[in-house]
């Protein structure tokens, strides 16, 4: 198990424990925000200039609203010289929780803007083919597809886009005339 595994499976059993999941992740990836933003904030955080108590201090006030969980693994991260891995660790969290929480983000684009109802009909269709979890759907509009539609979750893609199928067959037929 790698390092960035490690500390995301430590920060999701500890705010699990906690009953703090949400809060948690949303604490961490706007502290994760904050560092991409402010290079002055990221070089404090992650730079070793600074004395430790004093980079403790600081980090207390800026982390004062924000869980235990997320306070005490932005102190752990930052005693151990793993500041650098924030953002990574922070991807990793985030993919336990949307998966303990039965989330799954789907990417759908399409041809055309699509209304809200076709964006609720995709959405509960998708929660049906994906065992009655939360679909998160996320989409975007491409006019190169030409028609139909692109799906993408975890690491999967679905290429339903006329451009696809027009790919497909041509690829198909390009087999045969080899044969």
């Amino acid at each position: 198990m790698s390092a960035v595994s490690t500390y995301g499976q430590a920060l999701f059993e500890a705010a699990k424990e906690r009953d703090e999941l949400e809060q948690t992740l949303q604490d961490v990836k706007d502290f994760d925000a904050a560092l991409i933003e402010n290079e002055e904030l990221r070089l404090f955080y992650t730079g070793g200039q600074v004395a430790e108590s004093q980079r403790r201090k600081a980090i207390d006030g800026l982390t004062e609203d924000m869980t235990v969980s997320a306070r005490n693994f932005i102190k752990v991260l930052s005693d151990n010289d793993r500041a650098e891995s924030l953002h990574e660790v922070v991807l990793r969290f985030e993919e336990l929780v949307k998966e303990h929480l039965g989330r799954v983000e789907v990417r759908v684009t399409t041809a055309i803007e699509l209304s809200d109802e076709e964006r609720e009909k995709i959405r509960e269709r998708l929660a049906g083919m994906l065992e009655g979890r939360e679909v998160v759907l996320e989409t975007d509009v491409n006019p190169d597809i030409m028609g139909g539609a692109v799906f993408r979750f975890g690491g999967t893609m679905f290429d339903g886009s006329v451009r696809g199928r027009m790919q497909s067959l041509r690829e198909e037929m390009l087999e045969r005339s080899v044969n």
